[in-house]
């Protein structure tokens, strides 16, 4: 089995994610979208490998279950766009962000559904 950080999804994501900083805070790129999205949608195929790493070293599990990965999606939802916006002046809750995040999940699953 590949380590979860070796994987295609997650170097993709990554790759994306340090382009799309360098694009905003470096190069001043601006693309609309991307600068409400992006983040968003790269976060579960970044965060969900350390899961899978964190169960692994914990508890033994090589693989997180389905239900493991809508939960962690669901938790990092709810924080960051119900209970982050309620405390901070400086979050704004958008739904469209739980969209990305779940989006994200669905990628990174993806790639555990193609053949080896």
């Amino acid at each position: 089995m590949k380590a979860a950080y070796f994987r295609p999804v997650p170097l993709i994501a990554a790759v994306l994610f340090v382009l799309h900083q360098l694009g905003q805070k470096v190069w001043g790129l601006s693309i609309p979208f991307a600068d409400n999205y992006l983040d968003n949608l790269l976060c579960m195929p970044l965060l969900l490998p350390g899961f899978q790493v964190e169960q692994r070293w914990l508890w033994g599990r090589e693989k997180h279950t389905l239900l493991d990965a809508f939960l962690v999606t669901a938790l990092l939802s709810v924080v960051s766009e119900w209970v982050f916006p309620r405390i901070s002046s400086g979050s704004t809750a958008d739904r469209w962000d739980v969209v990305a995040y779940f989006a994200g999940t669905f990628i990174y699953l993806w790639q555990d559904m193609q053949p080896s």
